[in-house]
């Protein structure tokens, strides 16, 4: 009798056994898919994965579009030559992105082009990971010699509209900072 009591004993503690391995599989199951349908949701608010994080997305540029920005008649602009595959020009990214927060408000338009033969996608992780703020668009090698480029990076100091300084290779901080200061006097 004693043997018959602890066989039912112990089968519904097998079923209550049973029951909680059943119901604490089916509670992470549900922690799971509520996990799974709030990461999408967040993926889905935040944006695509597309966009760069700092909000620039290289677009390719026409040459008419490009030309009416080189040539306009009222301003100050700096355009920096650079591609993916140059470390000299990705250095220089941060302190041109600096240099854009600081004169930006006094009048500096800044633009980034890219000469890389692959397109936007080539300088598109590198603009993301450094947070670049200024605009940046693709001409791809075309620009090499439309602007006859023999060295980059390469900025180009244009008062309206026309090119009045040229620097070639990467510069200092301090350097650029002085000449930044100088062109929009």
């Amino acid at each position: 009798m004693l043997g018959v009591q602890y066989a039912m004993y112990f089968k519904s503690e097998i079923r209550n056994l049973q029951s909680e391995i059943y119901t604490g599989w089916w509670l992470n199951l549900i922690r799971r898919v509520i996990f799974c349908v709030v990461f999408v949701a967040l993926i889905i608010y935040t944006g695509s994965g597309n966009e760069s994080i700092a909000g620039v997305k290289i677009q390719p540029i026409e040459e008419a579009r490009l030309d009416a920005l080189i040539n306009a008649e009222d301003g100050r602009l700096v355009v920096t030559f650079a591609a993916a595959w140059c470390p000299p020009c990705i250095d220089e990214l941060p302190i041109l992105n600096k240099l854009y927060h600081k004169y930006k408000d006094k009048g500096l338009i800044l633009i980034g082009i890219t000469i890389d033969i692959e397109g936007p996608q080539a300088m598109q992780p590198i603009v993301d990971k450094l947070k670049i703020d200024f605009p940046v668009y693709w001409y791809g090698e075309k620009g090499v010699h439309k602007f006859k480029l023999n060295a980059i990076p390469m900025l180009f100091f244009i008062k309206d509209g026309v090119i009045v300084e040229k620097l070639y290779g990467r510069r200092p901080e301090g350097q650029l900072n002085k000449k930044f200061k100088e062109f929009l006097k």
